[in-house]
């Protein structure tokens, strides 16, 4: 009985249905979804407890196996190489699909007051969110270095300083990487062990994932407002339309990879995706892809261990594709002509404002947004909070867009089945 109802909770459908019957309360009753919004927020506090110790532990995990890493047949460079290509083709895609979608139309076209109104007065956020959210300064960028920095990693880790945690398991990554073989094996099976007991904890959390969707969903709604959501409708249908795209696409790499068939490739995934959608975390569907690609479709494990938590932290690709899709919109509002040149710099710019935002979750990564428009001389703090209202409806896409993407690429560039390929030594 049990197992039904765990099946029946995860079933896409019902994930569906519940985003649909948060947004109808939100809607509907504002009062109430914002009533509803604290239990959701609950339920993200006690994922993100098992947060941290899952970056740490699939960082120290990557790092270690990328500075050990050799094999007769495969080189590590040409992989990455890959990687980095498939990165840098999603950017230059996206800013090419923003373009010929143009989002910025129906805002220029717009018979209503509201939109202007609360992009250049921001009169229903509040006052600190509607600041600016880049301020030029001579010492930023060493201010920027010096706050990546762990003096103490305990403070780093008890006020959830991402960066930093990230920083402190590289280096610990590297340090494990070149201890004698007894005891770096010693300290990864520990860690491989604590990823393994935050997977149990985790899969006991999701099960009812349903509801809390609903109160998020609800509170999102509520705070938005149906009016604003018609009259950015067609804002949020063009970004969906890019990433059910790249979905798409992805999808079909995975096939072709596998020999599996598309639908078959969907209904094995579906963990993966329900958790990167519901929970808007890339960290936290890292043990469930893992079992999908030793399980199912029989990739090499060595190597899968080693680029999928990597992918998840770096392979910011929704980030990417959500910052090349932003640039062209406020690029449209002020008139702003996309020449060949311009197309060159939002790709490059928004590669890198993606890369930029690893370890950031949710509203916080938008503060990348700068790093594209600023060099453009396009106002960042004029249109950030209408971005800021409508980011709880794009950011489950974006964060499944970053999931599912790494994924295919790692499919892609990992052989298929261990059998295929000598064992990896390690020095």
């Amino acid at each position: 009985m049990y197992q039904k109802i765990v099946y029946f909770l995860q079933n896409p459908f019902v994930i569906i249905s519940t985003v649909l019957i948060g947004l109808s309360i939100g809607f509907y009753s504002p009062s109430l979804g914002l009533l509803l919004e604290p239990f959701g927020f609950a339920f993200m506090s006690l994922l993100e407890m098992s947060l941290i110790p899952i970056i740490v532990c699939a960082v120290i995990l990557s790092i270690s196996n990328l500075f050990s890493f050799k094999h007769p047949k495969i080189k590590l460079g040409n992989i990455l190489g890959v990687l980095i290509s498939i990165t840098i083709l999603v950017s230059f895609l996206a800013t090419l699909m923003a373009i010929v979608l143009n989002p910025a139309v129906d805002f220029l076209e717009s018979e209503s007051l509201t939109i202007k109104e609360i992009s250049t007065f921001s009169s229903f956020v509040d006052r600190k969110i509607a600041q600016p959210v880049f301020v030029a300064d001579k010492g930023s960028v060493s201010k920027f270095l010096e706050a990546s920095v762990p003096r103490n990693i305990f403070d780093a880790l008890a006020e959830s300083k991402m960066l930093q945690v990230i920083l402190f398991s590289i280096i610990f990554g590297i340090a494990t990487a070149y201890m004698m073989a007894p005891q770096r094996k010693k300290i990864e099976a520990f860690f491989e062990t604590t990823l393994s007991v935050f997977k149990k904890i985790i899969s006991a959390i999701t099960i009812w994932l349903p509801i809390a969707i609903i109160a998020l969903m609800a509170g999102g709604a509520g705070r938005i407002g149906f009016d604003m959501l018609v009259q950015m409708g067609g804002f949020i249908l063009k970004i969906y339309f890019i990433f059910f795209v790249i979905f798409i696409v992805c999808t079909i790499i995975i096939q072709v990879k596998t020999k599996r068939s598309f639908f078959e490739v969907i209904h094995l995934m579906k963990d993966p995706i329900i958790i990167a959608f519901g929970t808007r975390s890339s960290i936290l569907p890292i043990p469930s892809i893992l079992d999908i690609f030793e399980k199912e479709f029989k990739i090499d494990k060595s190597l899968s261990k080693l680029l999928v938590p990597l992918g998840a932290v770096l392979g910011r690709f929704g980030n990417i594709v959500y910052f090349a899709f932003l640039a062209v919109f406020v690029a449209g509002i002020y008139q702003t002509e996309m020449t060949f040149s311009i197309f060159i710099i939002v790709g490059l710019l928004s590669l890198l404002a993606g890369l930029s935002t690893a370890g950031a979750t949710g509203i916080l990564t938008l503060v990348a947004l700068s790093i594209v428009l600023t060099p453009l001389h396009l106002p960042v703090g004029a249109i950030m909070p209408l971005i800021i209202a409508i980011d709880a409806i794009i950011d489950p896409m974006r964060t499944l867009t970053s999931v599912y993407t790494n994924c295919a690429a790692v499919v892609l560039v990992t052989p298929k089945t261990e059998s295929d390929v000598p064992k990896l030594s390690k020095t």
